[in-house]
């Protein structure tokens, strides 16, 4: 199977319960192996989160990608979203950051200027 079959199928978990369609797989080129795959979790017809699997968790691919393990899509949903706010929030920190050095730098470039003229 090529992965571009595998992009878009959907994936079960072990009860047979919709989990998601596979949007990603992670390739190891060493190893030649699939090592993770991403799936999609909608929510509905506006927003999805998503979820990584290890490609040990796959316990059979056919017309579905059958899981080996459980997956609570409510439980997972509500991860996602607070690690996608998690990022969001270490983003803003980020720039905070970033705009304080840089405001650093102007203010020393302004005084080293104002010694250079006097």
């Amino acid at each position: 199977m090529k992965i571009k079959q595998l992009l878009g199928m959907m994936a079960l978990d072990a009860n047979a319960n919709e989990v998601g369609k596979i949007d990603d797989a992670e390739f190891d080129p060493k190893e030649g192996k699939i090592t993770a795959i991403t799936i999609v979790l909608k929510k509905n017809f506006i927003s999805s989160n998503k979820i990584e699997i290890d490609f040990e968790d796959v316990k059979s691919i056919g017309d579905y990608v059958l899981l080996d393990k459980e997956i609570n899509k409510e439980a997972a949903i509500e991860e996602a979203e607070k690690a996608k706010d998690t990022k969001e929030e270490v983003e803003e920190v980020e720039a905070e950051i970033v705009d304080d050095e840089a405001e650093e730098v102007e203010e020393e470039a302004e005084e080293a200027a104002e010694v250079e003229i006097n």
